[in-house]
């Protein structure tokens, strides 16, 4: 009789499987208009609250087991009320954990152009704005790390092929 093959969590202890800090998946759309402006939404951090607003491209968490893409869809329906079919990937952003934070795996993906005067439904336990950003005014809404990642995005646009951005702790 065989002997069953081992796990690959075998090798590690008790401590380190229970102990192991969780990871995030997000997913987000580049989703522009015909002035090549990129959208953005601004959401609550905390639904509750009516403080801590911040805004991003938009997309969300993925749940546990659920497809990036999927996610990415579900979730622009949820907050916008617009469907949106994610076409390709071009970025995938790693964030390392900080300030007792898990650590992040975001896709971005490329979507269909849609028209300056898109009639979003927006979630108001979510999403509270949404605008179309020229690419010279990103820095008035969003932190660097989103700048860095949208610009990054946009560069594996044009280059055809998706790319890997790893960005570092925050010293």
């Amino acid at each position: 009789m065989n002997s069953p093959e081992p796990l690959l969590t075998d090798h590690l202890s008790n401590h380190q499987l229970t102990n192991a800090l969780p990871c995030r998946i997000g997913s987000r759309s580049l989703i522009r208009n015909e002035k090549d402006e990129i959208l953005l939404g601004q959401s609550r951090l905390l639904p509750e609250s009516d403080q801590l607003l911040t805004w991003d491209l938009p997309g969300g968490w993925a749940q546990p087991g659920e497809e990036p893409r999927a996610a990415c869809r579900r979730t622009i329906r949820e907050a916008f009320g617009v469907s949106v079919d994610p076409i390709d990937l071009l970025l995938l952003h790693w964030q390392p954990p900080q300030d007792g934070a898990a650590e992040e795996h975001t896709y971005v993906w490329n979507a269909p152009r849609l028209p300056s005067r898109t009639a979003f439904q927006l979630a108001d336990d979510e999403v509270v704005q949404a605008r179309f950003v020229p690419r010279n005014q990103l820095t008035a809404y969003v932190p660097d790390s989103v700048v860095e990642r949208i610009d990054a995005a946009r560069e594996s646009l044009g280059r055809g092929r998706p790319d890997y951005l790893a960005s570092r702790a925050a010293s």
